[in-house]
């Protein structure tokens, strides 16, 4: 539905699939928040709370009213509108009539975190959204302690108590309410004036693929003859098949040839998790890389801005595999890489554990700072150039790999803008001296000039002529050019004391 289809008067209503809890909405802001920005959680919040708790059901509002309390127009919450109708959490139905359209807004619960993380689509879009480390804080964060953790092979007895054992004085009599009786007449009367809705625990509605199709039928006739094909492409099936080939962009002829897989399909029945495997595995192998999802406004951009992008991610990637092995890395088993394996110093062991007791700084924030150091003095460590920085970053609250690298990235920047401001003033003052030590012909009179140039003429006759056959008179003329030459230096000396 386009954006113009719905206008500022037209009416809605919100209904709730099931109450939605507070840890539901938690859910919502820490795993969709990321995939959908602020928007359009913004919006489902807006909607859920204009329900009612009585019945979970909105009265009728109309699209300006919803405009007015989000302070937005109308395009951009039609636009959060359709993200959240794509991911999942929100189901759109129409009606009208003659006089208005109606539209019905149904939200729906979002996904448990075990269940998000397991779906292949959300939990690859969350990857490509935060990045490696995020996501696994946001593991870290769904996922109960070790010591919280209840073994499963341990024996557990059932200690409920049972009603009987609790409750006293109920004869069968009391339980029983008999028809026509004045109770009965009351209990139909309170249900006819005040009834209740029923809300039945149900799945999150899943996603639809409108525009991923699988030929069905093609897949039908290359499985063979003997698997009973009757109730194999069921519905569930099918959303799983069209998730599988919108994340891994395969058609229908990739597909039948995974499902022609022996472990695949089992009892006449598809195993998802052995195509899920199998389509993963060859994926990775075809990419190199794990499948990446964006949003078609994302896809629109210009080829050049895709490639700078792609560029982009490319390098993400390469600095985040860097981050997370300097995590992994104890400050001795990084110290052990950069030396081939050979016996670490005792003084290099001392500055670690300094580094790490004395500083108190994170394990990879230590790796950050030895791999810095050693890079930018030829594998060396200076003690005291280490110390300094480490209690620079302990004042900053350097706490994880991230900032640690960001820290280095402005520090070698920094000593290279040094660096070249040194080599700029040394190139100036190389000039000035050249500029000096020149000897400027404007300064000679015009007259010792001419007068020099005939004495070295004279000088340079060629051997025979008649004046280089006067030995005397030749050693006359280089006593006076010398004196020219001196008389020249003296003229010059004096205007610089005149200027």
């Amino acid at each position: 539905m386009k954006w113009k289809e719905t206008v500022p008067a037209d009416p809605y209503v919100v209904r709730v699939k099931r109450p939605i809890s507070a840890a539901e909405i938690g859910y919502i802001v820490h795993l969709y928040q990321p995939l959908l920005r602020a928007l359009p959680v913004a919006l489902y919040q807006t909607l859920y709370h204009q329900s009612t708790p009585a019945n979970f059901m909105s009265v009728q509002s109309s699209h300006y009213g919803l405009m007015v309390t989000m302070g937005m127009p109308l395009p951009t919450i039609i636009k959060a509108r359709h993200q959240l109708e794509a991911i999942g959490l929100l189901e759109v139905y129409k009606s009208a009539n003659e006089e208005e359209r109606l539209l019905e807004y149904e939200l729906q619960p979002p996904y448990a975190p075990h269940a998000f993380f397991q779906d292949d689509t959300l939990g690859i879009m969350l990857l490509n959204r935060v990045g490696k480390e995020y996501y696994r804080k946001l593991r870290r964060h769904f996922s109960p302690s070790d010591e919280h953790r209840i073994p499963a092979d341990r024996a557990r007895l059932r200690v409920t108590k049972a009603f009987d054992e609790v409750f006293q004085h109920v004869s069968p009599s009391e339980l029983i309410v008999g028809v026509g009786t004045e109770t009965a007449e009351f209990l139909h009367q309170t249900e006819k004036e005040s009834p209740l809705d029923t809300f039945v625990e149900q799945e999150p509605a899943g996603r639809k693929y409108q525009k991923t199709e699988l030929d069905y039928e093609f897949l039908a006739a290359v499985l063979p003859k003997m698997v009973k094909k009757e109730n194999l492409f069921t519905s569930a099936v099918r959303t799983e098949l069209a998730s599988l080939a919108f994340l891994y962009n395969i058609d229908s002829e990739i597909m039948g040839r995974f499902l022609l897989e022996p472990a695949v399909i089992e009892y006449d029945e598809i195993n998802i998790d052995a195509l899920r495997r199998l389509i993963k595995d060859w994926y990775r192998r075809e990419q190199g890389r794990a499948p990446q999802i964006l949003s078609r406004d994302e896809e629109s951009l210009r080829p050049a801005e895709k490639v700078a992008q792609e560029t982009a991610q490319v390098e993400l990637s390469e600095r985040e595999s860097h981050a997370l092995r300097l995590s992994s890395l104890s400050p001795f088993q990084l110290m052990e890489q950069y030396q081939k394996g050979g016996k670490i110093a005792p003084a290099d062991q001392k500055i670690v554990e300094e580094l790490l007791a004395n500083y108190q700084l994170p394990p990879g924030v230590v790796n950050v700072l030895l791999e810095y150091v050693m890079i930018t003095h030829n594998g060396q460590l200076p003690k005291e150039l280490i110390y300094k920085i480490a209690g620079h970053w302990k004042r900053s609250n350097i706490t994880t790999v991230q900032e640690a690298q960001q820290q280095a990235r402005q520090m070698h920047l920094e000593r290279k803008q040094a660096s070249n401001g040194r080599s700029t003033r040394k190139s100036a003052g190389e000039k000035a001296a050249t500029k000096r030590n020149q000897v400027r012909k404007d300064n000679v009179p015009e007259h010792i000039r001419e007068q020099l140039e005939r004495q070295k003429q004279e000088v340079s006759t060629p051997v025979g002529s008649e004046t280089a056959d006067d030995p005397v008179e030749y050693e006359r003329k280089k006593q006076r050019i010398a004196e020219m030459l001196k008389a020249m230096e003296q003229a010059k000396d004096q205007g610089k004391e005149e200027k």
